[in-house]
C-alpha cells in the first residue's frame, strides 16, 4: 500500500475530513486532497506530524510494512485476552464507539498517568452522547 492510500484509510478510520486534518497540520484541505491523490508528498516533520496524529509507525504510515505499532509490548495477560475476545464480538461501529469511549477515559486519567495528543494537539474532554438523554442529542 501506497502512503497516499494509507493515508486515507487512516483518515478515514479516525473520522476525519480532509478540513479537520489540513487544520491538525496547520494547512489547508487541498494539501491533504494532493496527499491522497498523489499530487504531492509531504515533508519529512509532516510526515512525522501525521505519524503522532495517527499514532502508527512511519514505516506504516510509508506502506513499508503493515505493522502499525512495532514497538508496542505484546500482552499475553488473560485479562488483556478477554478484552480481545470481546472486542473481536463487535461491530465495526461498536467498535468506533469503543475507541471513542477509551481515548474520553483517557483524558480524564491524571496527566502523569495518560497524556493524550495527536501531534501538537492536545485531546479535549469530550461529551458523550450515550451519557446524554436521547432528546439531547437528536437536536
Amino acid at each position: 500500500m501506497e502512503f497516499k492510500d494509507r493515508l486515507k484509510e487512516l483518515r478515514k478510520e479516525r473520522r476525519f475530513t480532509q478540513v479537520k486534518l489540513g487544520e491538525m497540520l496547520n494547512y489547508g484541505y487541498t494539501a491533504i486532497a494532493n496527499y491522497e491523490s498523489g499530487r504531492n508528498q509531504p515533508s519529512i516533520p509532516d510526515l512525522k506530524k501525521i505519524a503522532s496524529i495517527f499514532n502508527v509507525s512511519m514505516d506504516y504510515l510509508l506502506g513499508v510494512n503493515d505493522i502499525r505499532h512495532p514497538y508496542v509490548i505484546d500482552d499475553n495477560s488473560a485479562e488483556f485476552n478477554e478484552f480481545r475476545r470481546r472486542y473481536a464480538l463487535l461491530s465495526e461501529e461498536s467498535r468506533e464507539m469503543l475507541l471513542d469511549y477509551m481515548d474520553y477515559l483517557a483524558i480524564r486519567e491524571p496527566r502523569s498517568k495518560a497524556p493524550l495528543s495527536y501531534g501538537e494537539q492536545e485531546l479535549k474532554p469530550i461529551t458523550l452522547k450515550v451519557a446524554q438523554k436521547p432528546e439531547e442529542y437528536h437536536k
